[in-house]
């Protein structure tokens, strides 16, 4: 087994404190996780790195898109995580749709504590394998359960599952029309409404590519109950059919609007304000209610 560790002088910090996410400056934060992490590769594409300074993580070396990042920096998108630190309590029951490798899955299993609980959804199997690993190496596996479902609007619709060479975090789902091309895969969705084990999610992040219209349709019980009262959610307008009708429609059951800017972090929006962007961007709002 070769193993790798940071070039960077080492701080005098044995593990990261996941509150300082909120207490200290971000470059700072990063700075102390970058001289935190290691990585060592344990064949078959696989690295165990440490990420957030805090947990082990098994990463995907054939992954450029995200192990890259996570294996040499030991972060991923800071404005989100902090974001997500500030709004998860302990005792939540929270999920993470779309949770891919497992990042801020790692991340909102420690906040919900050992009174809470985690859903992780993520239909890719690969990338599956390694979350569940990883939840379990940091002890997280007895108050986490990870699906590898495909969420949508209706239970048991058959969807085209591609994931792109070398960019699992990009994987979609498209609808089934003739056969399925080589390397992509057959799933059958079900619906966040349609099963009783998901009915008191409080906390969901959802980014799925492009999905995120189509699960939301599907969570109507956890929207009508108003038990999901916070939600972390992409929205790039070009995605979908009728992006203002969308928006209309997560806006519906009550929610505030915001986005997670990235220097500035979670900030009111206005509806006009989102349309204004670039229909292409990838937004993260933060709703709530």
């Amino acid at each position: 087994m070769l193993l790798f560790r940071s070039s960077q002088t080492r701080l005098p910090y044995e593990i990261f404190d996941i509150g300082a996410l909120l207490t200290r400056p971000r470059a700072e934060n990063e700075a102390i996780i970058r001289g935190l992490c290691n990585v060592a590769y344990l064949g078959d594409c696989t690295a165990l790195c440490r990420v957030l300074g805090r947990y082990k993580m098994f990463a995907d070396t054939h992954d450029v898109g995200l192990s890259s990042h996570l294996m040499l920096d030991g972060y991923w998108e800071m404005w989100v995580t902090e974001a997500i630190a500030s709004r998860i309590r302990p005792g939540m029951v929270a999920a993470d749709i779309g949770a891919n490798l497992g990042y801020f899955s790692l991340l909102m299993a420690e906040l919900v504590g050992p009174g809470g609980f985690l859903h992780a959804f993520e239909p890719n199997l690969r990338m599956v394998e390694r979350l569940q690993k990883s939840l379990d190496v940091n002890g997280f596996g007895g108050r986490s359960s990870v699906h590898q479902v495909a969420l949508g609007a209706t239970d048991g619709e058959p969807m085209v599952f591609v994931v792109p060479p070398n960019e699992p975090k990009n994987a979609h789902m498209v609808p089934l029309n003739g056969d399925v091309p080589n390397g992509a895969s057959l799933l059958h969705t079900q619906t966040l409404s349609g099963n009783p084990d998901w009915s008191e999610i409080e906390f969901a992040k959802i980014d799925v590519e492009g999905a995120e219209e189509v699960i939301w349709s599907g969570a109507h019980a956890l929207l009508e109950a108003r038990k999901l009262r916070t939600v972390v959610l992409e929205f790039t307008p070009a995605r979908y059919q009728d992006a203002a009708q969308f928006l209309d429609r997560i806006l519906a059951p009550g929610f505030s609007l915001s986005y997670i800017d990235p220097h500035r972090g979670i900030t009111a929006i206005s509806r006009d304000e989102l349309f204004a962007r670039n229909p292409f961007e990838d937004i993260m709002l933060m709703l709530e209610r």
